[in-house]
């Protein structure tokens, strides 16, 4: 195999100034952000956020020029906002672990990592609401029985996967992508 100075120049993403505007304004001033593993969970926790924005302006811009029912795009929109306290630091979490157990000779490892990051965010989201909603119903604050809680949980993350993948995975793969090229810059 030949060496990093044989092979021919790669051209690499300008993070420099995404890097320095992050540390100064954005998720690198947040705590541990310094850290490879945390900042992949504040990029991940970011990248949730912004397709959850991206989700919920399309839903009303879907409704706005007629690809949407009335009333649809505004319950998309709802849809995305009550999903967000779940999904933003599931994301977070799931951003550090699968930085940390991911190995780093995957190739296109920003890629794999940004699409597993967000795989495993509608998994972790699945885990989080079921218990969120069992709990309630095991505990009378909902009114409904636990198993019904549980197949509910699942349907309403089935349903959040199916209307909004296309947005998660492209954002997911984007940011994994500038993320990994950020670390290896700073490196």
């Amino acid at each position: 195999m030949n060496s990093a100075a044989e092979q021919p120049h790669m051209r690499s993403l300008p993070t420099q100034p995404l890097h320095r505007a992050c540390t100064r304004y954005g998720p690198g001033r947040l705590p541990g952000a310094e850290r490879p593993d945390v900042g992949a969970g504040y990029v991940a926790a970011s990248a949730a956020l912004a397709a959850t924005a991206l989700f919920a302006v399309g839903a009303i811009t879907g409704e706005t020029v007629g690809l949407l029912s009335s009333n649809d795009g505004v319950v998309w929109f709802a849809f995305a906002g009550l999903a967000l306290p779940i999904v933003v630091p599931t994301a977070f979490l799931v951003g550090v672990a699968v930085w940390r157990l991911l190995p780093s000779n995957v190739p296109f490892f920003g890629v794999v990592a940004g699409l597993l990051g967000t795989l495993g965010t509608y998994v972790a989201s699945l885990l989080a609401v079921t218990v969120i909603l069992t709990a309630s119903a095991v505990l009378g604050l909902s009114g409904a029985d636990p198993v019904n809680a549980a197949a509910f949980s699942f349907g309403v993350v089935a349903l959040g996967f199916m209307i909004t993948w296309w947005v998660t995975f492209p954002v997911g793969a984007v940011s994994g992508t500038v993320y990994n090229a950020v670390v290896e810059e700073s490196e």
